[in-house]
């Protein structure tokens, strides 16, 4: 996909392609609303004298078609108003000639004038819109639904048809007759009744075959309507382009997780937008990393490059000298947290603050544990499979996830610069490490993984792993290591305020806290000192705001979560990482990525 590789700096601009969107959501409105109306109008009775006059021109059999169809064409413009939303030119086209259609029918129906001019002012507003919708769909996805839609209806009729062959046999119901009224019956036409003949068909038949065809016309649009799905794999050179880009100009402390290998990269000029596309929503992560000059045109760029897709946009782990370009192109932010940055420089045990960190980590060194330092690049294999064995310890699997907040492997050769912190123990062997990325932006690292094993090691293990990478860093002579995310932590914090509504999130934070971990590792970061960096999820309209929330926590492997977690649980063949227990009492859970 050429797109994926290079913005087309020459195409429409940000201020259009804002009122663009904005278009595309009345749109979406007028659709849905219409569609409400033309169910609501099909399930009413019409008005007697209009209907009067309509008999005097058509025949009983034309409006009660034309009320079937209503009701149908009410519930695609329903489901039209979803590509509709994603700008996709398909959609436009089916929806402004159906708009076209309702409104006749709506005259025909009943003489229905008001639900009619509803519909064709609807039909006259995406026609002089059509500039806005240029999305492409899923093509595989289209032929799918085709498919699936001809030849389900197929074999529904041909099905009904036998069934009343075989049943009323000895009526003598014509074969083509049963043919043309199982076909009509799929669409919900009930004009053509095969009588006394087939009493029991109308009754358990009909309604069958209507049910069948109304699901097969929801399967089918849903897919003719499907934004375009991306494969996993990049064009040959982006990887290395990419990396190139990180290395020159990667300086936030979340830059480096955009080399993830299951996320995609636009480039445009000197910068790279990291980004996947989950359950039809772009999710890019980090923040785009470039030049600062080029922030507004790389945005604008990518931003219509997922409009030509009919990608809604979210992005996670926002900073915030970022959030003025996206608020520019029309979307909307939301506070999610904190990352912890501690100052290797400053960093001290001494005084009453940290007498509960000092005792923890002096503690573990009594007992005989030991700090080493590695590039992870470089470590030999007898180390890698100590060190595997304590990952496979605290998660299920191989695969490490987390999308915006780790990198998702370990021990890969093209990851140079990298930090590998390893603590042994008494016996020689590994008990913990952590796992550090490249953060130039604060002259040091950022941590990616932290693991310890189920021995029954002292408490305070992760604490001195965590306190001797800062004493190591600043013996280096470098600056800053981003450690957890602590998600809401101005909130908890009560530095939003203390009006009832602020109450009442802290409340409900603590309660979450006490199956997510979201207290106590605000608590354990902060016991390090720390400067909280705070951290925005960013999205492109309140309609998009819950597929944006579920496709991060699909991306962020989210199953714990109270009562929808269970629902994100991938196949059993597709193993994920659980959650490491925290230590009893100073020991962190695991990095939690955002929600």
């Amino acid at each position: 996909m050429a797109g994926a590789n290079e913005g087309d700096t020459g195409a429409v601009t940000s201020v259009s392609a804002t009122e663009f969107r904005r278009v595309r959501r009345w749109s979406a409105a007028a659709l849905t609303a219409t569609g409400l109306v033309s169910l609501v109008s099909a399930t009413t009775l019409p008005l007697r004298d209009r209907v009067s006059a309509l008999r005097s021109v058509f025949p009983l059999a034309v409006p009660e078609v034309a009320t079937v169809l209503v009701a149908l064409s009410g519930l695609a413009l329903i489901l039209l108003s979803r590509g509709v939303r994603r700008g996709q030119r398909l959609a436009w086209s089916i929806s402004t000639v159906l708009l076209s259609t309702v409104a006749v029918l709506h005259l025909v129906k009943g003489g229905d004038v008001e639900e009619g001019v509803v519909a064709a002012v609807a039909a006259a507003y995406l026609f002089h819109n059509r500039a806005a919708f240029c999305a492409a769909g899923d093509y595989p996805s289209r032929i799918k639904g085709l498919f699936t839609a001809v030849g389900g209806a197929v074999v529904a009729v041909m099905a009904g048809t036998t069934a009343v062959e075989m049943r009323y046999r000895h009526d003598h119901v014509p074969f083509n007759r049963a043919l043309r009224v199982c076909t009509e019956r799929l669409v919900g036409i009930q004009t053509d009744r095969l009588g006394v003949r087939a009493p029991g068909f109308d009754r358990f038949v009909s309604p069958g075959l209507t049910a069948v065809g109304v699901g097969l016309g929801i399967y089918a649009m849903w897919l003719l309507f499907r934004p375009v799905v991306l494969s996993h794999r990049p064009h040959p050179g982006d990887y290395t382009r990419a990396r190139a880009i990180v290395r020159r100009h990667g300086h936030d402390t979340l830059a480096y997780f955009a080399l993830r290998d299951d996320k995609r990269w636009f480039f445009s000029g000197n910068s790279v937008v990291a980004f996947a596309v989950i359950g039809g929503v772009c999710l890019v992560s980090p923040d785009p990393v470039g030049p600062p000059e080029e922030r507004d045109a790389t945005w604008a760029a990518f931003h219509r490059f997922a409009d030509e897709h009919g990608w809604p946009v979210a992005v996670m782990a926002a900073g915030a000298e970022w959030l003025p370009i996206y608020e520019k192109a029309g979307m909307r932010s939301l506070y999610v947290g904190c990352e912890a940055v501690v100052d290797c420089t400053t960093f001290s045990l001494d005084g009453g603050e940290f007498k509960g960190l000092r005792q923890a980590v002096n503690r573990v060194a009594r007992n005989g544990y030991e700090m080493k330092y590695y590039d992870p690049a470089r470590v030999g294999p007898d180390l890698r499979a100590s060190l595997r064995r304590v990952m496979a310890q605290n998660r299920r699997g191989d695969a490490e996830r987390g999308f915006s907040m780790t990198l998702g492997r370990i021990f890969d050769p093209d990851d140079k610069g990298l930090l590998l912190a390893v603590a042994y123990g008494p016996d020689g062997e590994p008990a913990a490490f952590c796992h550090y990325v490249p953060a130039p932006g604060i002259d040091g690292y950022s941590l990616d993984l932290m693991r310890r094993t189920d021995g029954p090691h002292p408490n305070g293990l992760i604490d001195f792993v965590v306190v001797s990478t800062i004493r190591e860093m600043a013996r280096r002579g470098m600056r800053g290591l981003g450690l957890n995310f602590a998600t809401l932590r101005a909130v908890l914090a009560g530095e939003k305020g203390d009006g009832m509504g602020q109450r009442l999130e802290r409340w409900l934070l603590r309660r979450l806290s006490d199956s997510m971990q979201i207290e106590s590792l605000w608590r354990y970061n902060a016991k390090f000192g720390p400067e909280w960096i705070p951290r925005y999820a960013v999205y492109d309209g309140p309609e998009h705001m819950l597929p944006a929330a579920l496709a991060v926590a699909r991306a962020e492997s989210f199953f714990e979560l109270p009562l929808i977690g269970r629902f994100l649980m991938p196949p059993a063949d597709d193993p994920r990482p659980e959650a490491v227990a925290a230590e009893p009492t100073t020991s962190p859970p695991p990095r939690t990525p955002l929600p």
